[in-house]
């Protein structure tokens, strides 16, 4: 993944180089370049969030904010459709019949979107939970998955890639795969019943994902976990690419929900067939 400054402003993104082409752009952003976060008290949001709904930040601001990097993506951000994110296995299936009433357009309680549809940006949102873009090259069709610890329990990921199928006929092994900058397994310390309960689901075999820190605790690999829920699906080895970026980490390039709590903004994955 390359990281992109625009000129003449401070806007960072991230580009999925495996899957951005003439007929489809796919980016992950960053905290930077946006107007939050310049009133006494809120710095915490400095300066580019995309948290929808957000109580602490003005509904103003998160318009431009995604106005400012839609345009760098040449959308716009009535193009952008969204869904209220409820840590589930929901797939929204975004067709010419998708009621829209806002900007970005919400279009229900879910956790992953796809289309075939041109000129409309899918988006999710993250800030630690693994983001996901799925692109059908053969088809021309694209997904976008937010993937915390539930949706990657539920494998909501490779039932995002099924349902690609079901609608427009994916084949797995054409459909190319971002897995974007979230919280790594340096960070993400999990408790021993978190552990259990994949080791119930998976069998032994899902350890691989976790590890023993030095005061004892486990902590967990959700980006590489999805990479292999997503092979298992079908997905062609070459054709995932996962960044080894931690969310938590990099408070130069993101918010993080584990760093920060609540008081803080909120990243973006976007993906949209071009026109």
């Amino acid at each position: 993944m390359t990281l992109v400054k625009t000129e003449n402003s401070k806007l960072e993104y991230f580009t999925a180089d495996n899957i951005n082409s003439n007929d489809v752009t796919a980016v992950f952003s960053t905290r930077n370049g946006g107007v939050s976060g310049r009133v006494t008290g809120t710095e915490y949001l400095d300066s580019l969030n995309l948290q929808l709904n957000s109580p602490y930040d003005t509904l103003k601001n998160i318009i431009e904010n995604y106005r400012i990097i839609t345009t760098s993506l040449g959308f716009q951000a009535s193009d952008v459709v969204a869904v209220h994110q409820i840590h589930t296995d929901n797939i929204v299936v975004v067709d010419n019949d998708a009621v829209v009433t806002s900007t970005p357009h919400i279009l229900g309680e879910a956790d992953a979107l796809i289309t075939n549809i041109k000129g409309i940006a899918l988006s999710i949102r993250s800030a630690d939970c693994v983001p996901i873009l799925l692109y059908d090259n053969v088809k021309k069709v694209v997904g976008a998955v937010h993937a915390g610890w539930m949706g990657t329990f539920m494998k909501s990921a490779p039932k995002a890639v099924k349902r690609m199928n079901e609608i427009y006929g994916s084949n797995p092994h054409d459909i190319r795969v971002a897995i974007g900058p979230a919280i790594g397994i340096c960070c993400y310390e999990v408790d021993e019943n978190f552990h259990v309960k994949f080791t119930s689901e998976y069998g032994n075999s899902i350890n691989k994902y976790f590890r023993m820190q030095a005061n004892g605790k486990p902590s967990c690999d959700l980006k590489a976990m999805n990479k292999a829920f997503l092979s298992e699906a079908g997905i062609l080895e070459a054709n995932i690419s996962v960044s080894d970026l931690c969310t938590m980490c990099h408070s130069e390039l993101f918010y993080s929900h584990r760093r920060s709590g609540e008081k803080r903004g909120t990243m973006a994955a976007f993906i949209g067939l071009k026109k």
